[in-house]
């Protein structure tokens, strides 16, 4: 504690931990707000922090800490993303992220913790739980490294980090281009106009959704689903739109459009519906919003409660994914892949069982080829014969038992005439060594198990994509579209999990070929090519 000064101190290269550093006069200096943050950072997997009070100006310090070092750099470019992307506005004075290494400079200082005004603080009652000016230097040093200890995330938990800010990263860049590649404005533009009654739309408005989708979906405003497809298209293109247009936006990106390939961005799609919108609207604003040509940081504050918001007879219950038909193709082929599954589950434990030979799950997934997942969903065709065959081992003579005395007398070996004292110390230090190798035996073989269970979540989510894409029916697919199936396949190819996953993608590369084969379709190119010369040309494809 210094006389005149508050001590701080500058990030190196690698640390331990990370602030977020919050004013009191911030926008999210409140239980709501801290309740977010600290929401956003469990889905990351960072589910442990400590909140303490910086100084009596009652701003907090969100710390984040973790076993061993990482990347300062690193570190802060991660958490820059994930509040970013989840719409938090990082400004000095309202959200800060410390580790702030510099580029050119020595990067910005931190205020050490346990100076004067420092105090530990409950998350959810936000109440002053111990404050520094009442413990002694030693007791608040024990009070703040037991913080450390207990609320540290391994690498691991920096790595899922990474791969969430990742994947989040992808699926916002994925919002973009499907804002951007919205259609142009043209016969399908249904004018706007006032509602007489309180309607789930007119009549023409449900007969346009009704031959769109085939049939009016349940609980879709036709009327509201077609202002927000004209929004779409053409964006605002009158004074005080923009909470019209927020809204039945929210409902058309709820329900999508199958004329457009637009998929439907249902119950657990609120994130994606809230990028797709901010990035239309700040595009095709058409300087009808005062608030969005400024580029004003609240002119879309209201896009996150319109893409959150429930209807009050759903409040309070679990929400279920909206999903559009599957086609029946998809469910024959779910129901074949778990036949097989089944019968080849049978098979291995019907050998287990012809050797009496007891099994574990590692071995019935290798017998089977079946991942862990699929085993356990199918318990029932080998929980039974485990037991039994794990029953049987224990009646088996004691030489199937290594325990102490249970071997048979002809099969334990001669004791020795003289017996072998050891001292206390010596026993007790072999001891402690036997049980460390034993934990590091175990902590490996549960990175072990981590790594094959990560290997194998990346398999199926590699398939899930995949297969998303596949038209139910090729031969009657547009020409375009199977360009583009064709590419993404082949770039998915450079992200095969294993050889049998790559020869069944490329399986269906060659099928899609087949049926390009000879068919023409339209080459189209950019505005910059056709300024260099390049003409348009209309070639069939092949192989």
């Amino acid at each position: 504690m210094h006389p005149k000064y508050l001590l701080g101190a500058r990030a190196g290269r690698a640390t331990r931990y990370a602030v977020l550093d919050i004013d009191s006069g911030s926008k999210y200096h409140n239980q709501k707000s801290l309740e977010l943050i600290l929401r956003t950072l469990g889905d990351a997997g960072i589910s442990k922090s400590a909140l303490y009070r910086s100084s009596y100006s009652d701003g907090w310090h969100l710390y984040i800490y973790f076993d061993e070092p990482v990347s300062s750099k690193d570190l802060r470019n991660q958490l820059v993303q994930l509040l970013k992307l989840k719409g938090f506005l990082l400004a000095k004075g309202t959200l800060e992220i410390f580790p702030h290494p510099g580029e050119n400079s020595d990067g910005q200082g931190l205020r050490l913790p346990l100076q004067p005004g420092f105090a530990w603080l409950n998350p959810v009652t936000l109440e002053v739980e111990h404050d520094r000016a009442e413990l002694s230097p030693t007791k608040a040093l024990t009070y703040f490294l037991d913080d450390l200890e207990h609320a540290a995330h391994s690498r691991h938990d920096f790595h899922r980090l990474k791969a969430y800010v990742e994947k989040l990263g992808e699926r916002h860049n994925a919002s973009v281009v499907s804002a951007k590649s919205m259609p142009s404005p043209g016969a399908v533009v249904v004018p706007f106009r006032r509602k007489t009654e309180q309607t789930q739309g007119g009549p023409d408005d449900a007969a346009i959704v009704a031959s769109v989708f085939g049939s009016v979906p349940p609980g879709i405003n036709s009327t509201s689903w077609l202002k927000g497809r004209n929004y779409a298209m053409s964006g605002l293109n009158g004074p005080s739109q923009r909470a019209d247009a927020i809204f039945c936006l929210s409902h058309y990106l709820f329900y999508g459009d199958p004329e457009f390939d637009r998929p439907a961005l249902g119950y657990g799609y609120e994130q994606q519906r809230t990028w797709v919108i901010e990035q239309l609207l700040s595009d095709k604003h058409n300087d009808q919003s005062k608030d969005l040509s400024e580029g004003r940081q609240d002119a879309l504050a209201q896009v996150t409660r319109a893409a959150n918001w429930v209807p009050p007879h759903k409040r309070g219950q679990e929400l279920q994914p909206y999903q559009s038909r599957v086609p029946v193709s998809w469910v024959r082929n779910r129901a074949n892949l778990k036949m097989d599954a089944r019968k080849r589950i049978e098979k291995a434990v019907s050998e287990f069982t012809i050797n009496k030979t007891a099994f574990s799950l590692r071995d019935l997934k290798d017998a089977s080829g079946c991942s862990t997942d699929t085993i356990y969903k199918h318990k029932d065709l080998w929980a039974a014969a485990k037991s039994v065959l794990r029953d049987r081992l224990a009646t088996d003579p004691g030489e199937y038992n290594a325990g102490v005395g249970a071997a048979p007398q002809e099969s334990q070996p001669p004791s020795p005439s003289i017996p072998k004292i050891c001292a206390p110390g010596r026993l007790a230090a072999r001891r402690i060594v036997f049980e460390i190798k034993v934990r590091a035996e175990r902590e490996a073989k549960a990175k072990e198990r981590e790594a094959v269970k990560k290997q194998e979540y990346s398999t199926l989510q590699w398939q899930q994509e995949v297969i998303e894409r596949l038209p139910p029916d090729l031969t009657v697919c547009d020409s375009r579209q199977l360009v583009s199936i064709l590419a993404f396949y082949r770039s998915m190819l450079l992200h095969c999990p294993g050889e049998l996953e790559q020869e069944w993608l490329v399986s269906w590369i060659d099928r899609i070929k087949g049926v390009l084969a000879g068919r023409p379709i339209r080459v189209l190119q950019s505005d910059a090519e056709r300024s260099e010369g390049a003409l348009t040309a209309e070639e069939p494809v092949t192989s």
